[in-house]
């Protein structure tokens, strides 16, 4: 398994870059946004990769950083999502994002990756929920805050506490602000969807919040 790979940029595709380790081209599939915040060529760069092994194919995919390739593999041990369904929920979505739509049962999110229809995107929703306690780890910190965390000696788990609490408190006032849109008459999965949107750019949503909020943006529609 390649896990790392570091070398000087010669050339950046559309979906790819190639990058040169001691005089060896290696292609690197990445997302949109990892391709977009690479340097010029020329410049030396190092991507956590996934390596894809086929009987006709070795495809190495990149990420920059190791929470990104954990989400993305979790992604693949959901069925029907492939390769690229996987990179897309990464690139258009986020991680974070992806964590916070999964731990609140809302599969609308999904929807807006390429390639990924409904069906599936309720699939990764059921799938990956019983997964969130280990998801939520990704969601809610970096790889460098991982890091220096473990090297002061501090415990993962009230980390981890923390940040099922947080989302454990935006699921219920999501229910309950989602009970009373639906109650009004709204419907339930283009309610959810606004929802899931204004908790992603609040910092502490309250449940009158998210109603006042989404009554507006419900009636612009």
């Amino acid at each position: 398994m390649i896990g790392k790979i570091s070398g000087i940029i010669d050339f950046i595709g559309s979906d790819f870059v190639l990058l040169d380790v001691n005089g060896v081209g290696y292609e690197v599939y990445c997302s949109t946004n990892t391709l977009n915040s690479l340097p010029s060529p020329g410049e030396q760069i190092t991507l956590f990769t996934d390596l894809l092994v086929r009987q006709d194919l070795l495809q190495l995919t990149g990420f920059k950083n190791l929470n990104e390739r954990s989400f993305y593999r979790e992604l693949l041990t959901v069925q029907g999502v492939g390769m690229k369904g996987a990179l897309s929920i990464v690139d258009t979505i986020g991680v974070t994002a992806s964590i916070r739509a999964i731990s609140m049962d809302d599969w609308q999110p999904f929807k807006s990756a390429p390639t990924i229809g409904p069906k599936i995107a309720q699939r990764i929703v059921l799938e990956l929920k019983p997964k969130i306690s280990k998801l939520l780890i990704l969601g809610g910190e970096s790889v460098d805050s991982q890091t220096a965390r473990v090297q002061s000696g501090k415990n993962t788990e009230s980390k981890e506490s923390e940040e099922s609490k947080k989302y454990n408190r935006e699921a219920q006032i999501r229910t309950e602000a989602l009970s009373a849109l639906v109650k009004l008459g709204y419907s339930e999965s283009v309610a959810a969807g606004v929802l899931t949107q204004i908790i992603l750019e609040s910092d502490e949503p309250t449940t009158e919040s998210l109603i006042k909020e989404s009554l507006q943006r419900l009636s612009s529609l």
